[in-house]
Parts: structure tokens; C-alpha cells; sequence
């Protein structure tokens, strides 16, 4: 017979499911945080338009195909990287001067990818651009 459960209980339990579905399934086996570099490098686009170079003004976030990315306007120009900390794959987002991860506050420096603060020890990933007449377009990764 299948066990009773409150109303707080299925309530709890459905939002959990909802926040898993939401995030894109990264509670599932196999996901998100566990998966391996390899294979995501493999899987996806690794050519093609990405944004306007006028549209880049800070940061500007993007997907293509399986790619979630980060454009960042430097004094040197554009920059992009894979929008995942190397620490824990948590997305990054552009606060003051730092790429920021959301989830544990590692920093990076925005023109280069390095760490500026821990716990992340490695930098984030470049992504190959290439800026011609006016688009910024995904060379490789």
C-alpha cells in the first residue's frame, strides 16, 4: 500500500521537482555538476554567430547549441568563455571588475579567465572568437 504523506510533504516534494526541472536536470545522474569536460567539449556547435559587436557592451550571455557562454568587453576587445566555474559549474555572472561564480564566490579576472579569488584554482574556459564585420562569431572551443 503506498505511505500517506501531509500536505506540507507533497508540497516540499513537488517544489523540489519543479527546482529540478527548472535548472535543467542537473539533480539527474549524469548532469550538470559530474559531467566531464571531454564530453562536453565533444557535444554541440563549435561554430558560428554568437552576437553583434555593438550588443557587447560589458557581458553579454549567450546559448548556442549546448554552449552556455559569457562575451565580455575588455580594453583589449572581446573575450568570451564557457559560463560554467571550473569549481563546481555553477554559471558566472560580471560584478564590478570579476566574473563571479554564483554559487561558491570564486573570481575571475574578466580579460584573461584567471582565478582572482578561491575556491576555484583553475581558469575558466576560452572560447576561439573571431570579431568580423561587426559579428562575433564562435571559431572553436
Amino acid at each position: 500500500m503506498a505511505e500517506r504523506i501531509n500536505r506540507l510533504a507533497f508540497l516540499v516534494q513537488s517544489a523540489r521537482g519543479c527546482l529540478g526541472a527548472a535548472i535543467g536536470g542537473t539533480l539527474a545522474p549524469g548532469c550538470g555538476r559530474g559531467r566531464s569536460a571531454s564530453r562536453a567539449k565533444a557535444a554541440g556547435a563549435t561554430r558560428g554567430f554568437l552576437a553583434r559587436e555593438e550588443d557587447v557592451r560589458t557581458a553579454l550571455y549567450f546559448v548556442h547549441g549546448d554552449l552556455k557562454g559569457v562575451l565580455v568587453r575588455t580594453a583589449q576587445g572581446i573575450v568570451g568563455y564557457e559560463n560554467r566555474c571550473p569549481h563546481d559549474g555553477a554559471p558566472v555572472v560580471l560584478r564590478e571588475k570579476a566574473l563571479v561564480c554564483v554559487w561558491q564566490g570564486s573570481a575571475f579576472d574578466p580579460a584573461t579567465g584567471k582565478p582572482l579569488q578561491g575556491p576555484a584554482k583553475e581558469p575558466l574556459t576560452a572560447l576561439k572568437l573571431e570579431v568580423r564585420d561587426g559579428s562575433v562569431l564562435l571559431a572553436g572551443r
